[in-house]
Formats: structure tokens, sequence, C-alpha cells
């Protein structure tokens, strides 16, 4: 009989939903359809970083875009608006307020290291204690492993910041990709032959290395290859100066159009070089050339 007042729910941050996030969510996902239940991703509204620590927040995904990715897996997604008051909250307390909200609640699964509650209160053991108590099963999914190592978003970023992208589009099963507007730039691009867009993004792209990048453009649901640089370009910088990592310059091969104020979304796709200084112009724009013919031959 399928009693869909009943639930069955991943607990979790997720940012990025990344490989382990997903193995998490479909072993969810298989628990429900067992017990004739409905399945439910249950996270929050904003990366409990953003309250504790928000100038040292880069996420893999925006907000937006975790919630996306979440609903694609799981019919039913919950975020919770994440507040002091929550942050404040025993585990157990925690618990119980998700225990009301979610009917009828069969089974919790989360990942293996999961702490939840005021000062983290909460780990399995204590889950589980909580749960038995209260005929719920409280599963601990192993966590996922890579290549030897644990996937997690800070090692996703680990790679971003070393500009290994194809390695972290492996662990997120995507691109990793960002999205921004497009603002007016110093115009040295154009001076050298070659029009970019200076693309404005949010705090993710400064968990990227300095490098040139491949990568697909989108602008107004139309795909163009590109060559994207990151960083200060240091031919024109001096040394002293620091760039801005939330500024980047992406040549999209086969338009000419001005892109200004136009949102632009960036999916990398591999890393050609580090930025580098040149002291020869000449020798600049063969290597800009260089990268923009690679893209357009390999992408």
């Amino acid at each position: 009989m399928h009693a869909s007042n009943e639930h069955v729910c991943a607990i979790g941050v997720f940012d990025g939903v990344h490989i382990g996030h997903q193995a998490l969510l479909r072993a969810t996902l298989g628990d429900a359809q067992e017990r004739g239940a409905t399945a439910v991703a249950v996270t929050f509204d904003r990366d409990p970083d953003e309250l504790f620590c928000p100038d040292k927040v880069h996420k893999v995904l925006t907000n937006e875009e975790r919630l996306t990715q979440l609903s694609l897996i799981v019919p039913q997604v919950v975020a919770l608006p994440f507040t002091k008051e929550l942050a404040c909250q025993e585990w157990h307390e925690f618990l119980a307020s998700l225990a009301a909200r979610l009917p009828g609640l069969r089974a919790i699964h989360v990942g293996e290291n999961f702490h939840c509650g005021a000062g983290a209160g909460g780990g399995i053991a204590e889950i589980a204690a909580w749960g038995k108590e209260r005929g719920i099963d409280v599963v601990a999914e192993p966590l996922c492993v890579y290549e030897g190592t644990t996937v997690s978003a800070s090692r996703i970023r680990a790679y971003l910041a070393e500009g290994d992208v194809r390695t972290a589009a492996a662990l997120l099963t995507r691109p990793f990709a960002l999205t921004g507007y497009v603002v007016s730039g110093a115009g040295r691009g154009q001076s050298l032959g070659f029009a970019t867009a200076n693309v404005k993004v949010a705090g993710s792209s400064a968990m990227m290395g300095p490098y040139v990048y491949a990568a697909y453009a989108f602008v107004g649901g139309v795909r163009y290859k590109a060559a994207v640089s990151i960083g200060d370009p240091p031919t024109f910088s001096s040394k002293s100066q620091e760039f801005n990592p939330f500024i980047l310059e992406a040549h999209l091969i086969d338009l000419n159009a001005d892109l200004y104020d136009k949102e632009l979304r960036l999916e990398f796709v591999d890393k050609l070089r580090p930025m580098q200084r040149f002291e020869d112009p000449e020798v600049l724009v063969a290597t800009i050339k260089e990268n923009i013919s690679w893209v357009a031959q390999n992408l």
C-alpha cells in the first residue's frame, strides 16, 4: 500500500551536489520507494558559513543553483531558513521540529560525518539513539571516495584553486560554472585585437586559480566557445597590484556583438596555462592567438 503520508529524508547543506551527495540522495530515494514513502531533501536556504564567516565563503554553487540541482534529483526539497535562532537550536530540538514538519518520518539519511545542532552536538550516535526511541531509522551513508580521497566541497574548491576544472567536473558530474554580468573593462583586449567581455561574478570565482581556461559561454541561450582568463593580466599590472578575483575576461569565439550588461554563464572545460608576465606584447598576442585556436579546435 502506498502510504504517501510517510516521509524519508536526507539532510545536508549539499554545496556542489557532487557525486557523494548524489549517492546519498539516491539511497534516500531508493529507501522511500521501498517504503512507499515520499523522499525529501532537507537543506538550508543559505550555507551556514554565510552566517558565521561571510567573508570567507566561496561556494561551488550559488544557493539558487544548489536548490535547482537538488530538485532535479529529489522531487521535494525543503530549504529551512538558516537563522541565528536555528544555529542556536540544540540538535534534538532541530530533529523534533523536522519530525513535526514531516509527519510519518520513517528514516533519516545523512553522511557518516554528519553533525547538527548548536556546537555540532548531534553526531550519528546521538541522532541514531534519538531515532530508535521514535521508530525512525537513521542511516549514516558512507562518504564517497574518488581516487583514494573523500569527495567534499572543500576538495572541489582545492581543485578549482589549482585550475583543475577537469577533476572538479568529474566530482560534480557536470562542468563547474560561473554566472555573471558583462561590465565595462579597460578595453585592453580590443587594443590587442581581441574583443573580450569583462564578467563580474559573485564570490565563487575567488576560489578559481589565476589561469587561462577553455570554456563554453552561454548568452541568451546560445552557446559559444570561449577562452577565459581569471586574475589580472601580469603584463599590464604592477607586481604589487592585487588582482580582482571577481572579474574575469572572456573572449567568445565567433561573436562580435556588444555584450555590455548581458548575463553570461561560463562552463569551464580545461586549464590552458597559468597567467604570466610577457615582456614583449607581440609574444602575448601570439600566445593569446594560440589559446583561442586551441579552444576553437578542441571544444
